[in-house]
C-alpha cells in the first residue's frame, strides 16, 4: 500500500504539464537559461498572469507592445532572407551546388512578410474593435418595422373577426332552401289558377 502511494506521489508533479502557461514557462526558461527549478517557473507564469489580469482591464498595451516587437522582428527577418535569396540567385557557383537555396530562403522571406501582415490585421483589429455599420443597423430597423406592421395586420384582422356575425348556413345550403321555396311557390299559384277555373265553369 505504502509502494502505491509512493509511486503517485512521485508522479503527482505530471499534474502540471496540464497546467495553462507551465509547458510555455518552461520553454521560456530554457531560452533564458535558466535552471529547470520550480521558482523560477512560478516566476515567469506570475508575470504572464499579471499581463492577462491587465487585457481582462481592457489595458492592450502590453499586447500592443508585442505585437510591434514581432512586426519588426518579422520584417528585419523577411529583408535579411530576401537578400540572402539574391546574393544566391547572384552567385553562380551557388547556384551550381545549392540550386534550391536561393528560392528556399525567399519562401522563408515570403513566409515572414505573411506573419507580419497577421500581426499587423491584428495589432488594427485591437485598436479599431468592430462595430456594427449604419448599412446594418438600418436594415435591422427595416425588419423590427416590417414585423410590427405585420403584428398589427394580424391583430386587425383577430378583433374583426371576434366581431363578425356567424352565418351558420353554408353556401349550397341557402341555394337549396331558395329552390325549395320557388317550387313550392309555382306548385301553389297553378293549384289557385286550377281552382279559379273550376270556379268559373
Amino acid at each position: 500500500m505504502s509502494k502505491k502511494k509512493n509511486e503517485a506521489s512521485d508522479k503527482a508533479h505530471l499534474r502540471d504539464f496540464s497546467s495553462p502557461g507551465f509547458s510555455q514557462s518552461q520553454v521560456m526558461a530554457r531560452v533564458a537559461k535558466l535552471p529547470p527549478e520550480a521558482e523560477n517557473f512560478i516566476a515567469i507564469l506570475d508575470g504572464v498572469l499579471e499581463r492577462t489580469k491587465n487585457t481582462t482591464d481592457n489595458n492592450w498595451s502590453d499586447i500592443e507592445f508585442i505585437l510591434h516587437s514581432q512586426i519588426a522582428m518579422l520584417n528585419t527577418l523577411a529583408a535579411h532572407f530576401m537578400n540572402k535569396a539574391i546574393g544566391g540567385y547572384d552567385a553562380p557557383q551557388v547556384l551550381q551546388a545549392l540550386p534550391q537555396l536561393p528560392l528556399e530562403f525567399a519562401n522563408i522571406s515570403l513566409k515572414c512578410q505573411a506573419e507580419m501582415r497577421k500581426c499587423i490585421a491584428l495589432l488594427h483589429e485591437i485598436k479599431n474593435p468592430k462595430k456594427p455599420t449604419q448599412f446594418i443597423k438600418s436594415y435591422v430597423n427595416q425588419q423590427l418595422n416590417q414585423l410590427e406592421i405585420k403584428q398589427q395586420e394580424l391583430k386587425e384582422r383577430i378583433e374583426a373577426s371576434n366581431h363578425a356575425q356567424v352565418d351558420f348556413t353554408s353556401k349550397g345550403e341557402a341555394e337549396a332552401i331558395d329552390t325549395a321555396v320557388a317550387t313550392v311557390a309555382v306548385q301553389r299559384r297553378a293549384s289557385d289558377a286550377r281552382g279559379e277555373s273550376d270556379k268559373r265553369s
